[in-house]
């Protein structure tokens, strides 16, 4: 078996080097705006209005919102847009930078002196994007800028600040979690795309103000009362994202908690197929599409008598059989009317309903065979049966890892895809796939309880793609 330490040192060894670079480059490009940009007519005056906005900046980013797959985010995009627009470059990448060494004073080094770099780097191509595009800045315009005229390079500035930090992070996260940059991208930042950009009106709207006379500072600081809605909007999406979440693993703890023997089955299946879809480098949306699958494939069972049937000692009748067969059905059909789920309700609903499909078209409920049966289904499919097969049941013993790999072989081409049993053998073989207790690891523990307990106990939660996680900010 492979310890888990080396690979943590896998992880560091390709991380470390791309953090420091991004610092270091974000350093030398901020020292090459100061030089190049900071005698174009900036006054050193100027340094109450900065102070300002840092203290803005600082404000903003107190309270992050986490978002999926390893990133967080503020609403403090409009701050530093309407800064940049105010100064240019070289003094709001000094304005990030301190803002960053701010908020992150606590955080380690490396992780402190990326998030600069990143910064500055954002600032920096944004700016020259907006600069090339036709952009020009208060301070640094004989007087008032007339952005009806640069509607094109203030949408571009703000789209490549985005790109730019958002690509930055996704990378780093990606050589941690050793998962394509591209996937982690669409996980951590395509729900908040539209709502981070959105906040770019905000910031010109400030610069404008800012530029008016009469107004001032006083009046841009005004603007932190929609800054602050905005932020609890956000963060009340991102909630309501984890409530789902969070509600459908109630749902199968409910189902499972009739029966000590089922109990952590979908949280196990989910493990397993997961592990086996990252193997064969499915794509972070489709790995997000398989989770839900998982954990609701038997969720049509609560439409039956279902309690009867699995707490039954003995193999089912076939009456009972055909009652089996039903839950994929009644589980797409649940799948289907969960609106909550991220526009992929069609493609779970799919999938819980093939699970129990084989390649031969001996499966059920509908018979089909092949390459129709979509992967999702064929990995979910071949994750339940392993669990199935290393799982305690009341009509059967259970059997060991070995045993159930060698029947999960013997069954590929007919019922189970090749490549999946495979992927799971490997990922068994390397010691990277995490099982269910052995009978005689349970025994030490005491004996089965004779009554079902509610919840779920025992397994610590699958690292999820749909909740959110601790990563660079």
């Amino acid at each position: 078996m492979r310890s888990e330490t080396a690979a943590d040192n896998t992880h560091s060894a390709l991380l470390r080097p791309y953090l420091l670079l991004i610092g270091l480059l974000g350093w030398l490009a901020l020292a090459w705006l100061v030089r190049e940009r900071i005698g174009e007519g900036v006054r050193w005056s100027l340094l109450w209005e900065a102070g300002f906005f840092l203290g803005l900046a600082v404000l903003v980013g107190l309270q992050p919102v986490r978002l999926p797959g390893g990133a967080s985010t503020t609403v403090g995009f409009a701050v530093d847009y309407a800064y940049l627009l105010i100064f240019g470059p070289a003094v709001a990448g000094l304005i990030g930078l301190l803002s960053e060494t701010v908020l992150l004073w606590r955080s380690p080094g490396l992780r402190k002196l990326f998030n600069q770099g990143q910064v500055v780097l954002a600032f920096a191509g944004a700016g020259l994007m907006y600069e090339g595009l036709g952009g020009r800045y208060v301070e640094l315009s004989a007087g008032p800028v007339a952005y009806r005229e640069m509607g094109l390079a203030l949408a571009a500035g703000g789209v490549c600040y985005f790109t730019i930090s958002s690509l930055l992070i996704a990378v780093g996260i990606a050589l941690w979690e050793r998962r394509p940059a591209p996937g982690v991208w669409v996980m951590s930042f395509r729900w908040t795309a539209p709502r981070y950009l959105a906040l770019a009106p905000f910031g010109l709207l400030m610069a404008m103000v800012y530029q008016t006379p009469g107004l001032g500072l006083v009046a841009v600081a005004l603007f932190l009362v929609p800054l602050v809605g905005a932020r609890y909007a956000f963060q009340g999406a991102m909630e309501m994202l984890a409530v789902h979440r969070e509600t459908v693993g109630a749902l199968s703890n409910a189902l499972e908690a009739y029966d000590p023997y089922t109990r952590n089955h979908s949280e196990l299946v989910t493990r397993y197929a997961l592990a086996v879809g990252k193997e064969l480098h499915l794509p972070v949306p489709r790995m997000e599409i398989l989770e839900w699958a998982c954990r609701l494939h038997d969720i049509g069972k609560c439409r039956q008598d279902w309690e009867s049937i699995i707490r039954k000692r003995g193999k089912p009748t076939e009456r009972e059989w055909e009652v089996i067969r039903q839950h994929p059905v009644e589980g797409s059909r649940l799948a289907e009317k969960m609106e909550f789920l991220p526009h992929t309700a069609g493609e779970v609903a799919r999938i819980v309903r093939a699970h129990h499909e084989r390649l031969d078209g001996s499966g059920y409920p509908d018979g089909e065979a092949g390459e129709s049966i979509c992967l999702e289904a064929r990995v979910l499919g071949v994750a339940d049966a392993f669990e199935a097969m290393t799982a305690r049941r009341a009509y059967r013993g259970q059997r060991s890892e070995e045993e159930a790999i060698a029947e999960l072989r013997r069954c590929a081409g007919s019922q189970f895809d090749p490549q999946a049993v495979e992927a799971l053998a490997v990922l068994w073989a390397r010691g990277e796939l995490p099982v269910e207790p052995s009978l005689e690891q349970l025994a030490a523990e005491g004996p089965l309880p004779a009554e079902p307990v509610p919840g779920s106990a025992g397994v610590s939660p699958v690292p999820s793609l749909l909740g959110a996680a601790g990563g660079a900010s």
